[in-house]
């Protein structure tokens, strides 16, 4: 987990980026009275964050009253930078970097989960090189998985071999911060297994490596809806406001998966060989995520020593603003 020390270091960085941040999702500057509040919500390029993406498409934004931009940003690193250089209201993300945030003094609140798997979808999982000969789970977490240590794949990775009877500190984690540079290594066996996202799991099962466990049904791979605690101190009903448009994009992708590929497709990133085939997911009625599952994440944040002080549910998560 890279620290909130290396962030103020790139602050420049993100106040160099200022002009690009004026990029947004086609549909978003309909015509209208000029609304009350402006919101500048940083996304990635994953398919997690569709809904937003239809939101704007859709301008259920602006039939809110909001104003609404989505910051594209290309990683995570850099959204969290950004949120901690108050550069932007919220983002989209996952559970970990709120409550680094957090703990570090860029006071943030999660107001609700936006996507989690607890069906047979799958968002992530861990695959075995082509070339690979051993298939058992526990060989292969020995030889070595390649992962960004102290992130929400290093904590997924984790749970999952866990789950199979794989102790913590058995795990043989090859340090490999950049996903693409994860899979090319994966396919061309430079490390014997890699935990990957999707759509890339799907793109590297098809050129012949095999999953050996996935998160489908698991629940462990929250992502979330996160705004600074000024923000919501001011703007109470405009997050409201906006989950709502969000959900909305939700309902809308729910009802009509065709008519969206293009934008996912173009947003998302998918890779070209999967634009026709790639399955797209049902999005969930955002909630407030549980006290189990959020103490959970931050226990094995504490275990790590990524955070270093005692803290509660009420210090990471506000609750209230999903209707």
């Amino acid at each position: 987990m890279w620290s909130i020390k290396v962030c103020i270091l790139l602050v420049a960085t993100v106040f160099s980026m200022h002009g690009f941040w004026g990029c947004s999702p086609s549909g978003q500057d309909k015509g209208g009275k000029s609304p009350s509040v402006t919101i500048q919500f940083g996304t990635l390029p994953v398919i997690q964050a569709l809904p937003l993406f239809v939101a704007a498409e859709k301008g259920y934004f602006k039939d809110a009253g909001l104003d609404v931009e989505l910051v594209p940003f290309n990683s995570a690193m850099e959204k969290d930078v950004a949120m901690s250089a108050g550069q932007i209201s919220g983002y989209f993300g996952d559970m970990i970097t709120p409550m680094v945030l957090t703990a570090n003094g860029t006071l943030v609140k999660i107001v609700a989960t936006h996507f989690n798997i607890k069906n047979e979808q799958r968002m992530f999982a861990i695959l075995a090189g082509p070339k690979y000969p051993k298939k058992d789970l526990h060989a292969l977490s020995s030889a070595g998985i390649a992962c960004s240590s102290n992130t929400m794949l290093d904590y997924l990775m984790t749970r999952l071999l866990q789950k199979k009877g794989i102790a913590a500190n058995t795990i043989n984690l090859v340090e490999v911060k950049s996903i693409p540079i994860r899979l090319q290594m994966l396919m061309s066996d430079q490390v014997p297994a890699a935990i990957l996202p999707e759509p890339l799991v799907t793109l590297a099962e098809m050129k012949g490596a095999r999953v050996m466990i996935d998160d489908r049904k698991t629940g462990l791979t929250p992502t979330v809806l996160v705004f600074s605690d000024q923000f919501l101190a001011k703007n109470p009903d405009a997050v409201k406001a906006f989950l709502q448009a969000v959900q909305k994009g939700n309902d809308y992708i729910n009802k009509n998966p065709d008519e969206v590929r293009p934008t996912m497709n173009r947003e998302c990133k998918i890779p070209e060989p999967l634009h026709q085939s790639f399955a797209i997911p049902a999005f969930p009625k955002l909630n407030v995520p549980k006290n189990k599952e959020v103490m959970d994440v931050y226990s094995w944040l504490r275990e790590k020593n990524v955070i270093k002080t005692d803290m509660t549910y009420g210090q990471f998560v506000a609750e209230g603003y999903v209707q």
